[in-house]
Protein backbone atom coordinates (compact mmCIF):
# COMPACT_ATOMS: atom_id res chain seq x y z
CA UNK A 1 0.00 0.00 0.00
CA UNK A 2 3.03 2.46 1.04
CA UNK A 3 4.85 1.59 -2.23
CA UNK A 4 1.86 2.56 -4.29
CA UNK A 5 2.00 5.93 -2.86
CA UNK A 6 5.62 6.15 -2.82
CA UNK A 7 5.85 5.77 -6.73
CA UNK A 8 2.95 8.21 -7.36
CA UNK A 9 4.80 11.56 -8.92
CA UNK A 10 2.31 14.86 -9.37
CA UNK A 11 0.18 14.29 -12.73
CA UNK A 12 -2.68 16.81 -14.47
CA UNK A 13 -3.11 15.03 -17.42
CA UNK A 14 -6.56 15.08 -19.54
CA UNK A 15 -5.45 13.07 -22.56
CA UNK A 16 -5.83 13.69 -26.20
CA UNK A 17 -9.34 12.53 -26.42
CA UNK A 18 -10.99 13.81 -23.37
CA UNK A 19 -13.61 16.33 -23.42
CA UNK A 20 -14.47 19.20 -20.70
CA UNK A 21 -16.67 21.99 -19.65
CA UNK A 22 -16.35 24.12 -17.01
CA UNK A 23 -17.10 27.40 -15.48
CA UNK A 24 -14.32 29.62 -13.82
CA UNK A 25 -15.00 31.78 -10.81
CA UNK A 26 -12.28 34.28 -12.39
CA UNK A 27 -14.36 34.57 -15.51
CA UNK A 28 -17.97 33.91 -14.85
CA UNK A 29 -18.95 37.16 -11.93
CA UNK A 30 -22.33 34.72 -11.30
CA UNK A 31 -20.31 32.45 -9.90
CA UNK A 32 -19.04 34.41 -6.99
CA UNK A 33 -22.56 34.57 -5.67
CA UNK A 34 -20.79 30.84 -4.09
CA UNK A 35 -17.86 29.44 -2.57
CA UNK A 36 -17.49 27.58 -5.51
CA UNK A 37 -13.80 28.16 -7.43
CA UNK A 38 -14.88 26.13 -10.71
CA UNK A 39 -17.46 23.60 -11.39
CA UNK A 40 -17.83 21.44 -14.83
CA UNK A 41 -18.00 18.09 -16.30
CA UNK A 42 -15.55 15.97 -18.20
CA UNK A 43 -15.80 13.03 -20.54
CA UNK A 44 -12.96 11.43 -20.29
CA UNK A 45 -11.07 8.83 -22.34
CA UNK A 46 -7.71 7.50 -22.43
CA UNK A 47 -4.66 9.57 -20.96
CA UNK A 48 -6.76 10.61 -18.16
CA UNK A 49 -5.07 11.10 -14.75
CA UNK A 50 -4.47 13.24 -11.81
CA UNK A 51 -2.41 12.81 -8.95
CA UNK A 52 -2.27 15.85 -6.42
CA UNK A 53 0.15 15.35 -3.35
CA UNK A 54 -1.01 18.50 -1.82
CA UNK A 55 -3.58 20.80 -3.29
CA UNK A 56 -5.00 23.75 -2.09
CA UNK A 57 -8.66 23.01 -2.53
CA UNK A 58 -11.52 20.50 -2.05
CA UNK A 59 -12.63 18.23 -4.78
CA UNK A 60 -16.15 16.52 -4.97
CA UNK A 61 -16.07 14.42 -8.09
CA UNK A 62 -19.36 12.70 -8.79
CA UNK A 63 -19.29 9.50 -11.61
CA UNK A 64 -22.42 9.80 -13.50
CA UNK A 65 -21.42 6.85 -16.31
CA UNK A 66 -18.82 4.55 -17.27
CA UNK A 67 -15.82 3.66 -14.48
CA UNK A 68 -12.96 5.19 -13.26
CA UNK A 69 -10.54 4.33 -10.67
CA UNK A 70 -9.51 5.90 -7.44
CA UNK A 71 -6.83 5.76 -4.81
CA UNK A 72 -8.81 4.96 -1.83
CA UNK A 73 -6.32 4.19 1.55
CA UNK A 74 -3.35 3.48 -0.86
CA UNK A 75 -4.94 1.28 -3.41
CA UNK A 76 -6.84 1.50 -6.34
CA UNK A 77 -10.54 1.25 -6.19
CA UNK A 78 -13.27 1.01 -8.72
CA UNK A 79 -15.57 3.99 -9.07
CA UNK A 80 -18.98 3.77 -11.17
CA UNK A 81 -21.81 5.87 -11.80
CA UNK A 82 -23.75 6.62 -8.64
CA UNK A 83 -19.98 7.07 -6.48
CA UNK A 84 -18.38 10.24 -5.62
CA UNK A 85 -15.09 10.52 -4.97
CA UNK A 86 -14.44 12.73 -2.42
CA UNK A 87 -11.56 14.81 -1.61
CA UNK A 88 -10.29 17.27 0.98
CA UNK A 89 -7.28 19.78 0.80
CA UNK A 90 -3.79 18.94 1.73
CA UNK A 91 -4.31 15.50 1.20
CA UNK A 92 -2.85 12.93 -1.73
CA UNK A 93 -5.62 12.15 -3.98
CA UNK A 94 -5.56 9.79 -7.43
CA UNK A 95 -7.42 8.98 -10.08
CA UNK A 96 -7.15 7.85 -13.78
CA UNK A 97 -9.72 5.98 -16.41
CA UNK A 98 -8.08 2.36 -17.90
CA UNK A 99 -7.58 2.17 -21.47
CA UNK A 100 -10.98 1.70 -23.69
CA UNK A 101 -13.37 2.93 -21.20
CA UNK A 102 -15.45 5.66 -20.44
CA UNK A 103 -15.72 7.67 -17.25
CA UNK A 104 -18.29 10.87 -17.42
CA UNK A 105 -17.95 12.65 -14.72
CA UNK A 106 -19.20 16.33 -13.08
CA UNK A 107 -17.28 17.96 -10.42
CA UNK A 108 -16.99 21.03 -8.16
CA UNK A 109 -13.56 22.61 -6.82
CA UNK A 110 -14.05 24.60 -3.85
CA UNK A 111 -10.43 26.83 -2.36
CA UNK A 112 -9.61 25.79 0.79
CA UNK A 113 -10.52 28.55 2.53
CA UNK A 114 -13.78 27.34 2.59
CA UNK A 115 -14.76 24.91 5.28
CA UNK A 116 -16.75 22.36 4.27
CA UNK A 117 -18.79 19.31 6.12
CA UNK A 118 -17.28 16.50 7.08
CA UNK A 119 -14.31 17.64 4.49
CA UNK A 120 -11.61 19.11 6.82
CA UNK A 121 -8.02 19.53 5.41
CA UNK A 122 -5.75 16.60 5.65
CA UNK A 123 -8.96 13.87 5.50
CA UNK A 124 -7.95 10.87 3.22
CA UNK A 125 -10.46 11.53 0.08
CA UNK A 126 -13.91 8.46 0.46
CA UNK A 127 -16.30 6.96 -1.60
CA UNK A 128 -19.53 8.00 -1.20
CA UNK A 129 -22.88 6.39 -2.65
CA UNK A 130 -24.96 9.72 -4.18
CA UNK A 131 -28.21 10.43 -6.44
CA UNK A 132 -26.71 12.00 -9.37
CA UNK A 133 -29.32 13.35 -11.43
CA UNK A 134 -29.60 16.66 -10.03
CA UNK A 135 -26.13 16.96 -9.69
CA UNK A 136 -25.48 16.37 -13.18
CA UNK A 137 -27.98 18.76 -14.24
CA UNK A 138 -27.12 21.84 -12.09
CA UNK A 139 -23.87 21.58 -12.84
CA UNK A 140 -24.87 21.31 -16.88
CA UNK A 141 -27.14 23.94 -16.50
CA UNK A 142 -24.22 26.43 -14.93
CA UNK A 143 -22.12 25.03 -17.82
CA UNK A 144 -24.57 25.57 -20.60
CA UNK A 145 -25.81 29.32 -19.37
CA UNK A 146 -22.18 30.63 -19.46
CA UNK A 147 -21.27 29.37 -22.33
CA UNK A 148 -24.63 30.68 -24.32
CA UNK A 149 -26.41 34.07 -23.58
CA UNK A 150 -24.19 33.70 -20.40
CA UNK A 151 -26.93 35.62 -18.05
CA UNK A 152 -24.90 36.17 -15.36
CA UNK A 153 -28.31 35.85 -12.98
CA UNK A 154 -28.90 33.00 -14.25
CA UNK A 155 -25.50 31.29 -13.68
CA UNK A 156 -25.65 32.28 -10.15
CA UNK A 157 -29.06 30.76 -9.72
CA UNK A 158 -27.54 27.52 -11.43
CA UNK A 159 -24.28 27.68 -9.66
CA UNK A 160 -26.26 27.93 -5.83
CA UNK A 161 -28.18 25.16 -6.86
CA UNK A 162 -24.70 23.03 -7.15
CA UNK A 163 -23.41 24.11 -3.77
CA UNK A 164 -26.40 23.11 -2.04
CA UNK A 165 -25.75 19.77 -3.87
CA UNK A 166 -22.48 19.26 -3.10
CA UNK A 167 -23.54 20.70 0.16
CA UNK A 168 -26.02 17.46 0.36
CA UNK A 169 -23.22 14.93 -0.62
CA UNK A 170 -21.40 16.01 1.84
CA UNK A 171 -23.77 15.72 4.45
CA UNK A 172 -26.14 13.55 3.84
CA UNK A 173 -23.28 10.77 4.29
CA UNK A 174 -21.80 12.22 7.47
CA UNK A 175 -21.70 8.53 8.36
CA UNK A 176 -24.43 8.27 11.07
CA UNK A 177 -28.22 7.49 9.59
CA UNK A 178 -30.12 9.31 12.87
CA UNK A 179 -28.30 12.36 11.41
CA UNK A 180 -29.44 12.03 7.90
CA UNK A 181 -32.94 11.42 9.18
CA UNK A 182 -32.99 14.53 11.40
CA UNK A 183 -31.22 16.68 8.69
CA UNK A 184 -34.08 15.40 6.01
CA UNK A 185 -36.79 16.29 9.12
CA UNK A 186 -35.91 19.56 9.35
CA UNK A 187 -35.58 20.46 5.60
CA UNK A 188 -39.20 19.39 4.88
CA UNK A 189 -40.22 21.69 8.36
CA UNK A 190 -37.13 24.27 8.52
CA UNK A 191 -39.45 26.80 9.96
CA UNK A 192 -40.63 24.43 12.62
CA UNK A 193 -39.93 25.37 16.25
CA UNK A 194 -36.99 23.62 16.35
CA UNK A 195 -34.87 23.29 20.05
CA UNK A 196 -32.34 20.70 21.12
CA UNK A 197 -35.17 18.71 22.99
CA UNK A 198 -37.43 18.04 19.54
CA UNK A 199 -33.89 17.17 17.56
CA UNK A 200 -32.89 14.53 20.23
CA UNK A 201 -35.86 13.18 19.97
CA UNK A 202 -36.05 13.40 15.86
CA UNK A 203 -32.49 11.64 16.32
CA UNK A 204 -34.13 9.07 18.68
CA UNK A 205 -31.40 9.54 21.11
CA UNK A 206 -30.12 11.80 24.39
CA UNK A 207 -29.16 15.82 23.73
CA UNK A 208 -25.63 15.18 24.99
CA UNK A 209 -25.46 12.40 22.42
CA UNK A 210 -26.59 14.77 19.55
CA UNK A 211 -24.34 17.48 20.62
CA UNK A 212 -21.43 14.87 20.79
CA UNK A 213 -22.15 13.42 17.15
CA UNK A 214 -23.35 16.74 15.75
CA UNK A 215 -19.50 18.20 16.71
CA UNK A 216 -17.73 14.86 15.36
CA UNK A 217 -19.41 14.86 12.06
CA UNK A 218 -20.53 18.29 11.15
CA UNK A 219 -18.17 20.00 13.18
CA UNK A 220 -21.32 22.53 14.89
CA UNK A 221 -23.53 21.86 17.23
CA UNK A 222 -27.03 20.93 16.80
CA UNK A 223 -28.68 24.40 16.79
CA UNK A 224 -25.45 25.99 15.03
CA UNK A 225 -26.58 23.31 12.25
CA UNK A 226 -29.78 24.49 12.56
CA UNK A 227 -29.30 27.99 11.96
CA UNK A 228 -26.96 27.20 9.27
CA UNK A 229 -29.55 25.52 7.25
CA UNK A 230 -32.29 27.85 7.91
CA UNK A 231 -30.21 30.75 6.54
CA UNK A 232 -29.05 28.37 3.50
CA UNK A 233 -32.85 28.03 3.15
CA UNK A 234 -33.32 32.46 3.32
CA UNK A 235 -30.25 32.77 0.95
CA UNK A 236 -32.12 30.87 -1.51
CA UNK A 237 -35.14 32.78 -1.26
CA UNK A 238 -33.36 36.18 -1.11
CA UNK A 239 -31.49 35.43 -4.69
CA UNK A 240 -34.59 33.31 -6.20
CA UNK A 241 -37.74 35.50 -5.21
CA UNK A 242 -38.64 39.29 -4.30
CA UNK A 243 -40.31 37.98 -0.98
CA UNK A 244 -40.01 40.70 1.47
CA UNK A 245 -37.22 40.04 4.47
CA UNK A 246 -39.40 39.63 6.97
CA UNK A 247 -41.57 37.11 5.40
CA UNK A 248 -38.31 35.45 4.77
CA UNK A 249 -36.97 35.60 8.07
CA UNK A 250 -40.67 33.81 9.45
CA UNK A 251 -40.52 30.84 6.54
CA UNK A 252 -37.07 30.55 8.44
CA UNK A 253 -38.58 30.26 11.77
CA UNK A 254 -37.61 33.80 12.84
CA UNK A 255 -40.47 35.75 13.83
CA UNK A 256 -38.32 38.94 14.67
CA UNK A 257 -36.61 39.87 11.53
CA UNK A 258 -33.59 41.60 13.02
CA UNK A 259 -33.06 38.90 14.63
CA UNK A 260 -33.10 37.00 11.33
CA UNK A 261 -30.72 39.88 9.74
CA UNK A 262 -28.59 39.24 12.82
CA UNK A 263 -27.88 35.76 12.35
CA UNK A 264 -27.97 35.78 8.69
CA UNK A 265 -25.23 38.36 8.88
CA UNK A 266 -23.28 35.79 11.37
CA UNK A 267 -23.78 32.96 8.98
CA UNK A 268 -23.13 34.53 5.41
CA UNK A 269 -21.19 37.53 6.14
CA UNK A 270 -23.16 40.19 5.18
CA UNK A 271 -26.68 41.54 5.89
CA UNK A 272 -29.78 39.85 4.38
CA UNK A 273 -30.43 43.16 2.03
CA UNK A 274 -26.62 43.22 1.08
CA UNK A 275 -26.92 39.63 0.06
CA UNK A 276 -29.86 40.58 -2.44
CA UNK A 277 -28.22 43.34 -3.78
CA UNK A 278 -25.26 41.56 -4.60
CA UNK A 279 -26.87 38.67 -6.68
CA UNK A 280 -28.76 41.24 -9.08
CA UNK A 281 -25.40 42.90 -9.39
CA UNK A 282 -24.15 40.02 -10.89
CA UNK A 283 -26.51 40.05 -13.76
Amino acid sequence: MGEIQKNLREIHSLGPATREWLVSHLQAPGLRATPISFAGFTEARNGYQFVRHNPPFSVILVCTAGEGEVLIDGAWVRCPAGQAYVMAPRALNAYHIRPGRHWRLHWVIYPESVRLPTLGPGQPPRLVPVSTPGFRLAVEGTCYENSGKADQAVVGYWATIVHRMALRILESNAGDPRLDRLWLTIGNDIGGAWDLQRMAKCAGMSQESLRRLCLREVERPPLSQLTHLRMLHAADLLSCTREKIASIAARAGYGDAFAFSTAFKRVMRMPPSRYRLRQNRSA
